[in-house]
């Protein structure tokens, strides 16, 4: 046994307190009347919600230059009809932003400050509310380019455009891997629950459990209706990598089985973190598995099966060649 797997480095109780979901820390901060924690607590939140936006907005830009790229003009026109027809059916009111929410953490801290409990969880729930509209529009607009994407060229080509962004979206994930272990666990905890993901954890020798009941992206996507609400959003289910080898998996979801499995691979020799998503228009709990070793080879064994989830449900999408 490895050095990072010899032991357990946190207890039940730090584990269920990582668990928390922000609203329940910032509920017992404000039992506790530690308004400059709850103002630190809820600003280390809005700059998860941040980068978030920004990473998505980097996502989307990354779409359309790699459309020009490997296809040219006519392949960047493709992608601004399907922007048109998208924002043409979004579902909600207002959907395009020019700018981030407003800043809460100054606004909960001083109705925390007065005593007023009631009012600056208030405050909080509207501008998480605020934060989730914002977020989710810009998922929900790559997802929509990703299908355009696929149906226009296959999933070669989706995996194409997701290896593009990956190279990006990976340098960080990598850098990552050289921090201290425990560390690692509340970094990806925090960058979950920067995209309202409701979580529970676990630890055994190897590794940490993370269950995300919903997982705040690919889960709330379906649950919240954006599959059955006119986007044309696509359910993959080509044998591909792009869906572990034959899975039913959507669209958004798809860049998993790349970033995290195939290139994860090229760079570890092993998928980094191992996530097992659920199959389909399934909008069940998702689970990480975070490996204390990155190179642990036992991971390559905890990767979703095909056979197993041959019962589960999907909307089929186009199937090329």
């Amino acid at each position: 046994m490895s050095a990072g797997r010899a032991r357990r480095l946190f207890t039940d109780e730090a584990l269920r307190e990582l668990s928390r979901s922000p609203r329940d820390r910032l509920a017992r901060r404000l039992a506790r009347s530690d308004v400059d924690g709850l103002r630190e607590e809820v600003a280390a939140l809005e700059r998860e919600h941040h980068g978030q936006r920004e990473r998505y907005l980097d996502w989307v830009a990354t779409i359309l230059d790699t459309a020009v790229e490997r296809h040219g003009r006519a392949g960047l026109r493709l992608l601004v009809g399907r922007t048109l027809a998208f924002f043409a059916a979004y579902p909600g009111v207002d959907p395009v932003r020019d700018a981030a929410p407003a800043p809460m953490a100054d606004e909960v801290a001083e109705a925390a400050g007065r005593g007023d409990a009631d009012t600056a969880l208030a405050i909080f729930d509207r501008c998480e509310a605020e934060w989730r509209s914002a977020v989710d529009v810009l998922r929900d607009w790559l997802s929509a380019l990703l299908s355009q994407v696929y149906t226009g060229y296959g999933p070669d080509e989706l995996e194409a455009f997701h290896r593009r962004r990956g190279e990006d979206a990976l340098r960080g994930l990598m850098r990552d891997i050289d921090r201290p272990v425990g560390e690692r666990l509340e970094n990806l905890v925090r960058l979950l629950q920067g995209h309202f993901t409701d979580l529970v954890i676990s630890e055994d020798d190897e590794k940490f459990t993370i269950v995300q009941d919903p997982c705040g992206t690919c889960a709330r996507q379906v649950l919240d209706g954006r599959f059955a609400a006119g986007l044309g959003l696509a359910v993959v289910t080509d044998e591909h990598p792009v869906t572990w080898g034959g899975r039913p998996t959507t669209i958004y979801r798809t860049h998993v089985p790349i970033w995290h499995v195939e290139m994860a691979r090229e760079r570890l020799g092993v998928p980094w973190p191992v996530n097992r998503c659920p199959a389909g228009l399934d909008g069940g709990a998702c689970t990480i598995l975070l490996y204390k070793d990155p190179h642990d080879p036992s991971s390559v064994t905890r990767l979703p099966s095909t056979a197993s989830d041959s019962a589960i449900p999907a909307t089929k999408g186009p199937t090329h060649p």
